[in-house]
């Protein structure tokens, strides 16, 4: 069977070739350490020089200075890839990488979810009534460094996103557990807060409302289809490396 090549320079991939169309290919290419080459059979991409079968057919050690320089090898044509083949090769896919795909989408709720983040904290603070600043302003105070914490570590996460930063899988993973656990805080502080201006117990000011859970619950299961996907990902693997 008619083994058959693809070769990656830069973020450009090619193919596929039969060996003899894949070597002249790679001889007119100056700077062959950018170069990675791949045929089925292979775990990953690898560098020209070490796959012996492309390299001894294109790398030369340098002629000693009292021979003549050699004449370079003719380039010759390969054999038409058959029907069979093809049909074989006609699956293999190039790896992933780059923000498309399932990682188009999840910069798009990045960025989506910072604007709602920014919208939703105004609408609430254009709705807080004057006594409640005069009686809790430390219970408003602590929301807005909670509200600022959040919008402050998205828009950070969307920058390394957008930079292809090796740092981004990390930051991501501590958002979405931070927007898991930011209703509960929030909970927690307004308690405690309100318990001890007023003088009642902490466990009143504990309910949650069916609603507000329902979306509790929504966010926790997006947020763990997100970090698997984050973790497990292929595409996220290559993309972040700088």
């Amino acid at each position: 069977m008619l083994k058959l090549w693809y070769y990656a320079e830069g973020a450009e991939t090619r193919g596929p070739f039969s060996l003899a169309e894949l070597v002249p290919l790679l001889s007119g290419i100056a700077d062959l350490r950018q170069v990675k080459v791949w045929r089925y059979g292979f775990d990953d991409w690898k560098a020209v020089e070490e796959v012996r079968e492309v390299a001894q057919r294109i790398v030369r050690p340098p002629p000693s200075a009292s021979a003549s320089p050699p004449l370079p090898p003719p380039i010759t044509r390969g054999s038409v890839v058959g029907a069979a083949d093809a049909a074989a090769f006609k699956g293999v896919k190039p790896e992933l990488k780059g923000i498309n795909g399932w990682l188009g989408l999840l910069a798009f709720g990045q960025v989506l979810g910072i604007m709602r983040l920014i919208w939703s904290t105004g609408l609430y603070y254009t709705t807080v009534d004057e006594r409640a600043w005069e009686r809790f302003p430390t219970l408003i105070w602590g929301e807005t460094a909670l509200n600022a914490a959040m919008i402050c570590l998205s828009v950070y996460t969307a920058v390394l996103l957008f930079r292809h930063s090796r740092h981004f899988p990390r930051i991501f993973i501590w958002q979405m557990i931070f927007a898991i656990c930011l209703p509960l805080v929030d909970l927690l502080w307004v308690a405690l807060i309100i318990s001890l201006a007023t003088n009642t117990p902490f466990s009143a000011y504990l309910a949650i409302e069916p609603k507000e859970g329902a979306r509790m619950i929504a966010g926790l299961i997006v947020s763990m289809i997100w970090i698997s996907y984050v973790l497990r990902s292929r595409q996220v693997a290559n993309t972040f490396t700088q």
